[in-house]
């Protein structure tokens, strides 16, 4: 099976290449704009060009979508793909969407829950592309729509690298009651992993949700990742603080970096989204996705040992 991997350079996508090769049921190629040296046969292309899009996706069994950047971006770029996979008689397309499509609902979560409350641009960008998903299985594609959660481990910029940064910084810590939702983490080989079994699994159609099934509360998974850095005393973050880094100082934290870019010596900013995830008590039914895709996640603590590893070799 040729399967186009779209954002094959991407944190997801190169893990996906790798899943693949190392399942020996599927033959990946490289979407990319970009070819970097690789083992996989690469196809250059700009997903949000139709015409560039029909093109890489010529001769594929299957699709990989993997793209991530602006609202518009993913829109277009899901648009192109579907139109390119229809147009080629592709079997199965699997769309990565995200647990930002359910917003700021809580409880626990499955497939059939509700979406669309409280959600942000990129949320809404993301209901969007699975609207566009779920139209091309009514039109004969066989589609599955993959709900990613915090996407953690070596090389994730915003659930590993970021909050051990902020960690290091003292800006985050034991956040007391702000700090008792989940940690809705997924390593990201699992992601890959559930890709690769999403692109053979029987049925199609389906959306499934990948998180832990046993998440960590924030402030477990904050303190344990500071101890392993070495960032202790652990700091004792008061609520104004936070209210303070999410309401006053992210504003021109955010303009410094829209202006001049991101840069290792510029703080991050704590957005209210961030704030507001550390409280939200939400988690994640695993009852669909073991029962069709069937693998084992990575346990906390062998995600915690990784990241810890890795955050130790960072600057």
């Amino acid at each position: 099976m040729k399967v186009l991997v779209v954002g094959a350079n991407g944190f997801v996508g190169r893990h996906v290449i790798d899943a693949l090769m190392a399942s020996g049921t599927a033959e990946p190629v490289c979407g990319v704009r970009k070819a970097r040296p690789g083992a996989a046969p690469v196809r250059l292309l700009d997903a949000t060009d139709p015409a560039s899009a029909m093109a890489a996706v010529e001769g594929m069994q299957g699709v990989v979508n993997c793209v991530l950047g602006s609202p518009d971006t993913m829109i277009r770029s899901t648009e192109a793909l579907i139109a390119a996979a229809l147009h080629h008689g592709a079997r199965r397309f699997v769309h990565l969407s995200s647990i930002a499509v359910y917003g700021s609902r809580e409880g626990m979560i499955d497939e059939q829950s509700p979406q669309g409350e409280g959600v942000n641009a990129y949320g809404e960008a993301k209901i969007r592309c699975e609207q566009l998903v779920r139209a091309a299985q009514a039109r004969g594609l066989e589609t599955v729509i993959l709900r990613p959660g915090l996407v953690c481990g070596p090389e994730s910029h915003p659930w590993t690298l970021r909050i051990g940064r902020l960690l290091r910084q003292r800006r985050l810590g034991d956040l007391g009651a702000q700090g008792d939702g989940y940690a809705n983490l997924i390593a990201v080989e699992d992601v890959a992993e559930a890709i690769a079994r999403a692109l053979v699994s029987r049925p199609s159609g389906r959306s499934y949700n990948l998180a832990m099934p046993d998440p960590p509360r924030w402030n477990r998974y904050l303190l344990d990742l500071a101890k392993g850095l070495g960032a202790t005393p652990v700091h004792r973050v008061p609520g104004y603080q936070l209210k303070v880094e999410s309401r006053l100082a992210m504003l021109p934290l955010k303009a410094a970096e829209r202006l001049i870019g991101s840069r290792p010596w510029l703080p991050e900013a704590i957005t209210p989204s961030l704030a507001r995830l550390f409280g939200s008590d939400i988690r994640f039914s695993p009852a669909a996705t073991d029962a069709d895709l069937g693998f084992v996640r990575t346990g906390y603590e062998a995600i915690m040992a990784r990241s810890i590893n890795w955050l130790r070799t960072v600057r």
